[in-house]
């Protein structure tokens, strides 16, 4: 009887040849979400601004519809392209840490200034799922870029 044969998959490497960590995995996992959502807004953006272009003459609440879906779809559009860019800076530095400067200081600020904006509507007493959650994935993000850049030696240069 010959004894069960078990091949080990080597870890994968990172574009800077080391194996992949696990922060980096889920930030590129994160970032993939990210990406998702910039081709829903894109493609929800799309459709509004088409509406607004043929919707004439329509009211909705005293408001004309076109200028409502040229609004939605304006703003939907101009956030899809800034998260599109960010997911993709994201899978960048997700591949090789020693390219993670620009994603990182962004997501951090963006953590930060969402942490304080959470932070303020929860004193005030406002509960927005929305913004929660929201707040919820931009803070897993950061976690895992401050890990990943931190596989760089960086915060042993930089306290």
């Amino acid at each position: 009887m010959g004894g069960a044969q078990t091949r080990v998959r080597p870890a994968p490497l990172g574009a800077d040849g080391k194996p992949v960590s696990v922060w980096q995995v889920w930030l590129k996992r994160l970032c993939v979400v990210m990406i998702v959502w910039a081709v829903l807004e894109l493609v929800f953006g799309a459709a509004f601004w088409a509406v607004g272009s043929v919707a004439d003459g329509v009211r909705v609440a005293g408001v004309e519809l076109r200028d409502i879906a040229a609004a939605v779809g304006a703003t939907a559009l101009v956030g899809a392209v800034f998260n599109l860019a960010i997911g993709l800076l994201g899978i960048r530095g997700a591949k090789n840490p020693y390219k993670i400067t620009l994603f990182f200081w962004i997501t951090l600020a963006d953590a930060v200034l969402t942490a304080w904006a959470m932070a303020s509507n929860l004193s005030s007493g406002i509960v927005d799922v929305t913004g929660i959650v929201s707040g919820l994935f931009i803070i897993a993000l950061a976690v895992c870029t401050w890990q990943v850049r931190g596989q760089t030696g960086y915060f042993d240069d930089h306290p």
